[in-house]
Formats: structure tokens, sequence, C-alpha cells
């Protein structure tokens, strides 16, 4: 009997390891298939696309990106026009599926929004706990979050809504629960967006593509989520992206989101200003002659000269760089005025002690931060944090995609389904396969991209710029935003000229 029970034993002991092996060699074969994420980003100058997978730790590995122009589909990040919207997610989402196996189909997608409706409205929801009060529970938490839930704003469709601030009988509480307390309040951010923007974009991506809509990201919340530092978002600081159509401006204090603002202005309005030049120009020109000879420097020779050859190959136009670079100059300063100006008059001025973090391809333009450091105040170039995607992804690839490798952070549920094949077709296949690259050689074929530039000009690559001390003083009332306000004023605006 002993021996038997030993015998046992051992078996028993030899079928836990089997199962434990076979489980380690089934999640081995399954790692990427069940866990494969899309997302595209409605930019106003280029929709972009991402398929990625996640390590065990969630950190994102990009399987394959891409980006195409938009045109005049999508206007400053709203769909304005359904059908040729759609047509453009197609191809998109067509580019993206030939990097996965046939076996596999993009069925779902989360979408990235950043649209000039977008806002962030302050919602207080609030419970008496007795005149004698009593310690707060999780259920307490909970009836605080669903009466959350049930706000409605007419016209209005909630996107998200952030973590709150903790208030028991006034004081400030970062985990009320276990206090005792009278009466306990939470104040809440909601991300707010017109309910017909959500509807073109349902008839877009589902009605006409046939795709699910996985869920509908604020892109300034992921980014800034993928960018800030815990002492950055901790001490107060405001994540600044000016993209192509749009400028956002998401304010941080005790790591929460404080305010969101978009404002109507972007690099689009750079290039329209440039089709006013001595030689006039088709927008498309100007976008060409804005990123690969623009420059915010105006102190370069009033004899220097651009030969531009028009995108159909049939004129070429001689145009002055300092007369470029004074237009493209004065519309970036007000871009930045206006960031500041929203900031001070919005009640911030005081509460971002780490200054702005910037993003976005207007930030790419040349001599932007040499321009910034002139004003003397803090600020750095914002880029995704290294905890956010895997080692193996070069830098320059995270630069460039890190608006989609963002929102592919936030995205929980998988956008490709796998159909399983019959044995007989896999076995024919391995009849004339190839022998199997390692992982190593894998994986450089993976982030080997191949992007169409679709004539259009690469954004410039500016080297990281360190963050930089304030050397104003911070005597004057309006803090250091009135500072920078007023130095705008006294380096720029004496000249009648711009």
């Amino acid at each position: 009997l002993l021996n038997r029970s030993s015998d046992l034993k051992q078996t028993s002991q030899g079928l836990h390891a089997y199962k434990a092996s076979n489980q380690s060699v089934k999640e081995e074969m399954n790692e990427g298939r069940d866990n494969k994420y899309v997302v595209i980003n409605l930019g106003s100058t280029y929709l972009t696309g991402l398929v990625a997978s996640k390590t065990f730790d969630g950190l994102v590995m990009p399987i394959k990106a891409h980006y195409i122009p938009t045109g005049s589909c999508i206007r400053q990040g709203c769909i304005h026009n359904i059908e040729e919207a759609a047509r453009l997610i197609g191809l998109l989402i067509d580019t993206l599926s030939e990097a996965l196996p046939p076996e596999e189909t993009i069925t779902g997608v989360y979408v990235g929004l950043e649209c000039r409706s977008m806002q962030a409205e302050t919602f207080r929801a609030q419970m008496s706990l007795g005149p004698e009060g009593r310690v707060v529970t999780q259920d307490d938490l909970q009836t605080l979050r669903d009466e959350v839930n049930e706000a409605e704003y007419p016209g209005m469709r909630i996107l998200a809504v952030t973590d709150p601030r903790y208030h028991a009988d006034g004081r400030r509480e970062y985990t009320p629960r276990g206090v005792r307390c009278q009466h306990l309040e939470a104040d809440y951010q909601l991300i707010l967006v017109r309910q017909n923007i959500i509807a073109n974009l349902e008839e877009t991506i589902h009605a006409r593509l046939g795709l699910k809509i996985l869920g509908i990201i604020p892109t300034p919340i992921a980014e800034a989520g993928a960018t800030l530092t815990t002492e950055e978002s901790a001490l107060g600081c405001a994540y600044v992206n000016i993209g192509g159509g749009t400028t956002s401006i998401a304010i941080y204090q005790e790591r929460l989101l404080s305010a969101l603002y978009i404002l109507p202005l972007g690099g689009i309005n750079v290039t329209r200003d440039l089709t006013h030049l001595n030689n006039r120009l088709m927008e498309s020109d100007a976008e060409v002659l804005k990123v690969r000879y623009g420059s915010m420097n105006t102190s370069v020779s009033r004899g220097e000269q651009i030969q531009l050859t028009s995108t159909s190959g049939q004129e070429t136009k001689t145009f002055v760089q300092h007369d470029v670079n004074r237009y493209i100059n004065a519309r970036i300063r007000e871009i930045l005025k206006n960031v500041l100006s929203i900031i001070a008059e919005a009640g911030f001025e005081d509460a971002v002690p780490k200054g702005l973090i910037f993003a976005g391809g207007v930030t790419h333009t040349r001599y932007f931060y040499e321009t910034l450091h002139k004003l003397h105040f803090e600020y750095r170039e914002g880029s995704l944090r290294r905890d956010v995607y895997d080692d193996r992804v070069a830098p320059e690839l995270a630069a460039q995609y890190s608006s989609v490798i963002a929102l592919a952070s936030r995205a929980t549920e998988p956008g490709v389904t796998f159909e399983v094949r019959p044995l007989e077709s896999i076995l024919q296949e391995t009849e004339h396969v190839e022998p199997t690259p390692s992982p190593s050689t894998r994986l450089e074929a993976e982030l080997d991209y191949t992007f169409e530039d679709h004539d259009e000009p690469s954004p410039r690559e500016v080297e990281p710029t360190p963050l930089r001390p304030s050397k104003t003083s911070r005597s004057r009332s309006g803090g250091w935003v009135g500072e920078v306000i007023h130095k705008f004023s006294n380096l720029f605006d004496t000249d009648e000229e711009d």
C-alpha cells in the first residue's frame, strides 16, 4: 500500500508538471494572438493607425503602423466628409491587415479623438453621512460614482470620467475610505464632445466599414498620461500639443486632470498664411514650403532665397527666406500666446510650476525651442515614457507614432479575431514554408516599416530639449505666465511689419 501510494503521488506530480508545461507552451503559442489591439487617431492632417500587441507587463509592442493624409475629410479633428473618411480609413485598415496572418482579421478599433468641441466639465457628487458622521466605506464611493454615471448634458456625449478629488468635511482626502466624516464630496472631470461628432464617427466606422468601435479615447488625455512624469503631474504642469488643426491644453495637478481646452488653431493656419506670400501658392505647395524650408528664425539674411517646385512639377517659384520665416514666426507666436493667455485666464498660472510640456507637429518647426528659450520659462519637449512601450522599439519609431502608441496603452479589448484553420491547410503550407527566423530577426522584420510619403515631407526631428529653469522674477502678481506674456509683447510686438 505504501509503495502504491508513492507511485500515485509521483504520477500526480507528473501530471501537474505536464499540465504546467502544456499551459506554458499554450501561452507561448498564443502570445500576441489574443492580445492584438488596433487604434486609429483622427488627426486633422493625417489618419494614423497602429496594430500592436502587449507584453505580459502591459508594454506596447507595435506590429504595424501607417499614416494617410486626410485631405479635407477631417477638419479640426471632426469627420466632415463621411464617404471620403470611410474610404481612407478602409485603406488604412487594409494596410494594417497586411502585417497579420491570413487567419487573423481586424474586427474592432479604438478611436482617438481630439476635436474642437471637446471640453472638460467639473461634476461634483456629494453625500451626507449623518449629523454625527460615520466611517466612509467602498459602497459610499461607489454611490458617488453612480451619481456621475447618471449625469446628462443635452447634445453632448461623455467620453471619459477622470479619477475624483475627494473632500471629507472640506478637507482634501486622497483615500477617504476608512475616514470618519459628516459630509463627503468628489469632484470629477467629465470629457464631453458634441453628439453629432460621435454620430458621424459611428456612421463612418461601424455602419460603412462594419468595424466595432471598442472605445473612443480623448487623445490629449492618453498622450499626457503616457508622457508626463509623476513629479510633473503631481506638482502641476500643462501638456500642450500643437497639432495640424487644433491645439490641446491639458492641465494637471495632484496627478489628476484639472482642465482641458482645445483651440481651433494649428499647423494648418501656418500653411494657409503661406499661401498669401507675394508668389501665391496652392495649399499643398505651401505645406511643402513650410515643412521643407520653414523656420521661426527671423534673423536670417533678407537676400537668402528659396526655389520651390510645385507638387505638379510644372512651375518653380522663388521666395525670400526671411518673408517665409516671418509668416511662420508670427502665427506660431500667436498660438503660443493664446495658450499662455488661456492658462492665465482660467486661473492656473500659479498652478503649473513644472511648466509646459510640448508635443505635436508644429513643435518640429526649426527654431521653435530656441524661441521658447528666449522667454526664460520652464518647458521641455514631450516624449513617451519608456515604461509605455517595449524596450525593443526604436525611439525614432516611438517618437513618430507617439499618439497611437499612447492610445494603444489604454486599449483593453483585442480588435483582431482569430479563425481556426483546418489542419490539412496548415500542413500544405508547411511543405513550402521557409525556416522560421529567430526571435530577434523576426522582431527586426516587424519593425522594418515602409511608409508611403504621399509626396509629403517627413517632419524634422528635434534633439530633446532639457528642462529649463525660469530666470525671470516671480515677484509680480501675475505669476510666470504673466511674465512670459509680457515678454511676448516686448520681444515681438514692437515690429509693425510682423
